[in-house]
């Protein structure tokens, strides 16, 4: 994640509404960057895998 964000994050107080949303935002932007992370990991196994055959 970004510092940007982070920075924004603090600047909202806990109970505005935008808050949960924004939360909620960047912790689905985490979990794509996992998901593509472990992907591209598993395809070029993948691939190392049936060059070598």
């Amino acid at each position: 994640m970004d510092k940007q964000f982070f920075a924004e994050m603090r600047k909202i107080s806990h109970e505005d509404e935008l808050r949960s949303k924004l939360l909620l935002h960047g912790v689905k932007r985490i979990l794509e960057e996992k998901q593509e992370k472990r992907n591209r990991g598993l395809l070029g196994f993948l691939r190392r895998k049936t060059n070598k055959e």
